[in-house]
């Protein structure tokens, strides 16, 4: 009996070893998972904790400066030193403890400079952490420096406002002209010499830019009825013949989108051989008042050379686009549409949104307060966001380049004039989203090549961003920046304002940094 027992006894106790290898393992496993549970909260941790003392740095130097701007021009009002460095204490105190969120921050030291109206000021902060207490680390120590000087006389400003179709919601259009007005009070104030010392220029942009009145300067212009190359056409890839070009009437002189009227021998199809002829109306609507333009083409693409009507400087105009080859089963194809009617955006054949702008066109430097009020109280709102186009615009509005088109009063400083700024206020409540079909880079990349451009010599243009509720979501550069970062002079002269105070703070922090009281940190 003993003998037929002991297989039995031996095959359980084999049993029981697997079964006690089992939890071995799965206790190894748990003891694992715990000691790298710890260094990777640690690193998750420190991250976090890193970015937020980056934020909070940001909130402290723009309260710094603003509160070093008070203290100079309070110096400018005849009060003493000491009552400055209440003041300017006071201030900072205030809104230090509006930012909370474990932040702590000394009282601000002052140095006068001796002989002069300039103040120098510093603050030290500790940032509070949280996962970083895994690592003993309580809190992330940062310094803030600023100071200002008179010396700059002249000033070239130029706002740009994104007056795409998301400016409709949460008031944010109405937020931006009260803001936009703030700004023009710090830079304009009422006592102010009106000498022409400081100006400012305005311009928007959705989808395209509306050229306005300087819509011929900037564009080609080809008369009706002699276009030579309106002849056959197999390629089908003409619907952009003439999109850096508006067709004339020549007996009216007036302006029209292009129509293209299509006809085929046989089975008219996107493979059939078309002609295709230019008509001056659009399924029987004049459009000929568009004034809007976008991309400009050419060898002078990224430069600030003045616009023109040759090929290597004008911008493409605001026609609309006929996709011959577009399919739509409910439809047939784009080629027929336009040959036999009822071609329109639904249908695939026929693109509207290059002939797209909003109502509001380049206002040039003025230092005529009431223009610039008028011009943000008529604002609108719709359509894409094409942030390129005004940045660019931007560019064109203070560069002596342009002489020639903008008029005698509004023509910029030189850029080596002597005690000279210029700038931009880049603003937008999105990201950028809408080129036209024809041009091969995206938004973003085109914005960076421009806000390159303007960076370098001679021209060191301060460009100044302010992103308006900008969703996290935004698109960001190569490098893993928002486009508005990038283009931003430096972390200081970026603006993430999330409601309209916020963003009447931007916009007052930005003119008085570039009013004749400058920030020299």
């Amino acid at each position: 009996m003993a003998v037929d027992e002991a297989p039995v006894m031996l095959v359980n106790s084999e049993h029981q070893s697997k079964r006690s290898f089992v939890r071995d393992s799965r206790g190894n496993v748990a003891a694992i998972a715990a000691l790298t549970i710890i260094p990777i909260l640690c690193v998750a941790g420190i991250a976090i904790d890193f970015q937020m003392a980056i934020t909070q740095k940001n909130k402290i130097q723009a309260i710094i400066d603003s509160a070093v701007i008070a203290g100079s021009k309070a110096m400018q009002a005849g009060q003493t030193e000491d009552q400055i460095r209440v003041m300017v204490r006071d201030y900072v105190s205030a809104l230090v403890k509006v930012q909370d969120n474990g932040l702590t921050c000394s009282a601000p030291t002052l140095i006068f400079l001796e002989g002069t109206q300039d103040i120098e000021a510093g603050i030290n902060c500790s940032q509070a952490t949280t996962l970083s207490q895994l690592m003993h680390r309580d809190k992330i120590d940062f310094r803030v420096t600023s100071g200002t000087t008179y010396g700059v006389g002249n000033v070239d400003v130029a706002f740009i406002f994104d007056v795409s179709g998301s400016m409709n919601s949460n008031n944010r259009l109405e937020n931006l002209k009260t803001s936009a007005k703030t700004a023009f009070d710090e830079l304009l104030p009422d006592d102010r010499e009106l000498d022409g010392t400081v100006r400012i220029a305005l311009t928007t942009y959705n989808s395209n830019v509306n050229a306005g009145e300087y819509f011929d300067n900037v564009t080609r212009k080809i008369t009706l009825g002699t276009d030579a190359s309106s002849g056959s056409s197999s390629a089908k890839s003409r619907y952009d013949a003439y999109n850096n070009r508006v067709l004339i009437d020549q007996s009216t002189g007036k302006r029209f989108f292009y129509y293209e009227r299509a006809t085929c021998s046989g089975y008219c199809g996107y493979n059939s051989s078309w002609t295709i002829t230019p008509k001056r109306r659009w399924f029987e609507t004049d459009i000929g008042d568009n004034t809007c333009v976008s991309e400009r083409v050419g060898v002078n693409a990224f430069t600030d050379a003045a616009g023109g009507t040759g090929a290597d400087d004008s911008m493409i105009a605001g026609n609309p686009l006929w996709n011959w080859n577009t399919y739509n089963s409910s439809k047939g194809s784009g080629s027929s549409e336009v040959e036999y009617g009822g071609a329109n955006s639904s249908s695939g054949a026929f693109n509207p949104a290059p002939s797209q702008c909003e109502n509001s066109s380049p206002l040039p430097l003025t230092e005529d307060k009431s223009k610039l009020d008028d011009y943000v109280d008529a604002l609108h709102a719709g359509g894409g966001t094409a942030g390129h186009l005004g940045i660019a615009w931007g560019w064109y509005l203070i560069s002596p380049s342009w002489n020639s088109i903008w008029p005698s009063a509004s023509h910029p400083w030189p850029w080596d004039e002597p005690d000279t700024a210029k700038a931009i206020i880049l603003m937008t409540d999105g990201e950028f989203n809408q080129t036209h079909p024809s041009i091969g880079q995206n938004s973003i990349q085109l914005a960076m090549e421009f806000c390159d451009a303007m960076k370098q010599e001679p021209y060191n243009v301060q460009i100044y961003s302010v992103g308006f509720q900008v969703p996290s979501s935004a698109a960001k550069t190569p490098s893993g920046e928002t486009i508005l970062d990038y283009c931003a002079t430096d972390a200081g002269h970026s603006f993430t304002p999330n409601n309209g105070e916020e963003l009447t703070d931007a916009y007052r922090a930005i003119a008085q940094s570039i009013s004749d009281l400058r920030i020299t940190r």
